[in-house]
């Protein structure tokens, strides 16, 4: 039997046998038992992340069935960080997350945002001009926000990017020509290479699913060699600002944040997707969010967030 049902303002189509199915039943169920709680709204995107693999695809998933959640996160000039989701198909934002505040209330502004395909670690690089802990290595959860510093970097980065074939963290300079590896497990940034572009201006670093790094500096886009990080360009975005950061979905479309340095105002942010063989930027549409700098797509068939979806309705269970 197909059936529909609502979250968060999306339609859900679904056929009931099997897991889907139990998806949907088990969303309904903490819907009646939670309604009012703001918890409730926690475990309901923790839900959403376990079961998106299995609610079949849609335009932010593949034939396969795989499925994506695109977040971004504010970082620019000093502003308060916090945590979002957006519709890939519009740039709408779906659900504030939350402030990207640590277990002592402290705010870190993003600079950058990227998901662990292997641990299922969500990893950010703060701003340079971060409230809180500056160029800093931090794990972020991305169901309540919550911030967990791990280390400095040593340098200023623009944007980080994961390997997934090796799960190796590359980053580039916010200022200068250098490459890095980044040690997941301190933060320290070790430069390996050289881009060979001179002064970095915007950002935006990513790999494929089979683990070609992109990125986008000035109004160029490049790939880059993972022994030297020596840049080659590919083309032109054609945008009129530049791009902050970017990533790829389950699909291997590549996402950039578009926004400051060229004809709009310094704080507007644009969704938009990069061709991969000429480099030219497609506008999907106007993000109702200024100050963003950060993004990053979490694959739900990857690793999903199970620990974490526990974690969050456990507590909502014990405060009702």
């Amino acid at each position: 039997m197909e059936t529909k049902t609502s979250l968060r303002g999306s339609s859900i189509t679904t056929n009931m046998d099997g897991q889907g199915g139990l998806a949907i039943e088990t969303i309904r169920f903490f819907r009646r038992s939670w309604l009012t709680s703001r918890l409730s709204r926690i475990c309901l995107i923790a839900i959403s992340l376990l079961f998106a693999g299995t609610l079949g695809a849609s335009a932010e998933g593949d034939a396969a069935g795989r499925r994506a959640v695109l977040y971004v996160a504010k970082g620019t000039f000093g502003v308060q960080g916090v945590l979002y989701t957006l519709d890939p198909a519009t740039g709408a934002v779906l659900t504030t997350v939350g402030l990207l505040n640590d277990v002592a209330g402290h705010n870190y502004g993003m600079g950058a945002l990227k998901h662990h395909p292997t641990t299922g670690i969500f990893y950010g690089a703060t701003a340079h001009n971060s409230p809180t802990n500056p160029d800093y290595l931090v794990t972020v959860n991305p169901v309540t926000a919550l911030v967990t510093p791990i280390g400095p970097f040593g340098a200023v980065l623009t944007d980080i990017a994961i390997d997934p074939t090796t799960g190796i963290m590359y980053a580039v300079s916010g200022y200068n020509q250098k490459f890095y590896t980044i040690n997941t497990a301190t933060g320290l940034a070790t430069q390996i290479g050289s881009t060979g572009l001179g002064y970095q201006n915007g950002g935006g670093l990513a790999a494929d699913r089979t683990g070609v790094l992109f990125g986008i500096d000035n109004f160029s886009f490049y790939s880059y060699n993972k022994t030297t990080g020596n840049a080659t360009l590919i083309g032109l975005t054609g945008l009129p600002d530049l791009v902050r950061a970017a990533d790829f979905n389950p699909s291997n479309v590549l996402y950039g944040l578009e926004g400051g340095g060229g004809i709009d105002n310094l704080h507007l942010r644009l969704l938009v997707t990069f061709n991969l063989t000429t480099g030219l930027g497609t506008l999907v549409g106007v993000i109702p969010v200024y100050d963003l700098d950060a993004m990053a797509e979490i694959d739900a068939t990857d690793r999903p967030l199970s620990s974490v979806g526990r974690t969050a309705c456990r507590q909502g269970g014990s405060t009702g």
